[in-house]
Order: C-alpha cells, then structure tokens, then sequence
C-alpha cells in the first residue's frame, strides 16, 4: 500500500512474541479428551483412592489410634505412604493414558498428518513435546494432583503432622518422582505409537507393556528373582525409593531399576527419530 494512500499507518514493531509451536499442539490435545463426558467420569474415578485416603485421614483424626488400626496403611503419610499411593494409582494411569496417548502419533500418521505438521515451521522435537506434554498433563491428573491435595488435607487433620514434611519435603519428592515416571511413560507412549498406525494395537502393546510384564514377572518370580526386572511398573516404582529415600523390598537395586528405565528411554528416543519424518516415501 502505498504510504500517501488513506488508510495508511507506520508500522508499530510489538514486542509481544508469539507462543511456542509446541504449545499449539499441546493445548489442542488437552482440551479434546475433556470435552468426553465419559472421559471426565473416568478422571473423577481415578480420584476416588485420594478421596478414600483423605476420608480415612479424617476417620483416624477423629477416632485415635483406633481410626489407624482399622483403616491400615491408607493412614499412612509419611514417604512410603505416599509411595505406595501413586503405584496404588497404575491401574488408572494405564486406562487413562491409553485412551489420551495411543492415537496422539498414530493418528497423524494414518491420516498423513506429520507432513503437514512438519512443513510448517515446527521440528520434530517441537512436535515430540508438544505431543509428550498431553501424556504428562493427564498423567498428573492422576497421581500428582491428587497426591498433592493429599498433603494439604493430611496437614490439616493429622496429628503430629510437621508443615516442613507435608508442606515442603514429601510435595518436593513427589513431584520430582512423578516427572521423572511421567516423562518417561510419554516417551515410551510416544514411541509405540510412532510404531503403528492402528490405536487398537498400539493401545495393546501399551496395556501390555504397563500390566502383562507385570503379570509375567509374578510367574517368573518363583523361578529366579531377579527376573522381577521384566516389569516395567515395577522398575519404575523400585526408582522411587531413590527419590522418597525408602527401602526397595526387593533385591534390585533401586539404581538398577534406574539403569533399566533409562535404557527404555533411551530405545524409546532411538524410534522417535527414526519414525516420526516429514516425508514417508511408498514403495
């Protein structure tokens, strides 16, 4: 346009900057599951052992050490407490995930969407967080959130309760443990789906991979225990000991569950650079 034309202003250069490529990506895939009325049913579910762990903090506040006798372990808040609370919550993370994460690559490959994601300004490792946040996001709907709340109410209505452990310490390691399992879940997640492009079989490896080497090792372990390192769930639970500063009950170490979990971040890593490519040229 031409300056002496009406209607003609000087170029007003703003500071405001855009927000990131992957946040797009991220913001879609958080927002769609949520407008899935049995979705939200599943989340409210998932509350439901928070819910109960906060009813017995409360029963046992009221009742004494009788609360504590008759309501178990569930009293428990101290870091072991809390430990067992978020393994207590893989059912609904393997349900949960499954139905957020199984499509989130496989879908885009089915449909020819990585091209025209990836012809836009936007890498690949945009694209891989972007997709990897939805996965943690909902992940922490479930084990995080709630476990924080968790630490607010047992602060509340338990007795002896100091602010620095259920304030401070037990919230810190909990967050720090839960971003490490959820990173590492997103990863792999991703990585299956990168490998297909049907959800149902990349929801079944998934299932199979979060619940069925669970099931195998319980056989295997009679056999030899050390062969408890062919759970992926129970590896990546033995590495909370080194977050919660607990005991394994197990003769792992809680750094060779470390070592192993890596190694599947690692494998995990390797597929997503070799699957996820702006051009799939057909043969």
């Amino acid at each position: 346009m031409p300056v002496y034309q009406r209607g003609y202003r000087n170029w007003d250069q703003s500071t405001k900057k855009g927000a990131p490529p992957w946040w797009a990506i991220a913001r879609r895939g958080i927002s769609s599951p949520l407008g899935s009325r049995r979705f939200m049913l599943l989340l409210m579910a998932a509350l439901i052992p928070a819910v109960v762990k906060g009813g017995f903090l409360w029963f046992s506040w009221k009742m004494g050490d009788m609360g504590n006798l008759l309501t178990g372990g569930w009293t428990d808040i101290t870091a072991v407490g809390f430990h067992h609370f978020l393994n207590t919550q893989m059912l609904f993370v393997a349900i949960v995930t499954t139905l957020v994460g199984s499509d989130l690559i496989a879908g885009d490959k089915r449909e020819g969407g990585l091209a025209l994601y990836l012809s836009r300004p936007l890498s690949v490792r945009d694209y891989v967080f972007g997709k990897g946040l939805i996965n943690l996001f909902y992940y922490f709907m479930v084990t995080l959130f709630p476990a924080l709340a968790i630490c607010i109410f047992g602060y509340l209505v338990t007795r002896g309760s100091t602010g620095m452990d259920m304030l401070l310490i037990i919230p810190l390691q909990t967050v720090l443990y839960c971003l490490f399992v959820g990173t590492v879940l997103s990863l792999i997640l991703l990585a299956i789906s990168a490998m297909g492009t049907r959800k149902v079989f990349v929801s079944l490896w998934w299932v199979l991979l979060l619940l069925g080497t669970e099931a195998i090792s319980q056989v295997f372990f009679f056999i030899n225990p050390w062969l408890r390192a062919i759970s992926f769930t129970e590896m990546i639970h033995n590495t909370g000991h080194l977050f919660y500063g607990t005991e394994t009950s197990i003769l792992i170490s809680p750094y060779a569950s470390l070592a192993i979990v890596t190694a599947w971040c690692v494998g995990a890593i390797l597929v997503l650079r070799k699957k996820i490519q702006p051009v799939v040229v057909v043969s």
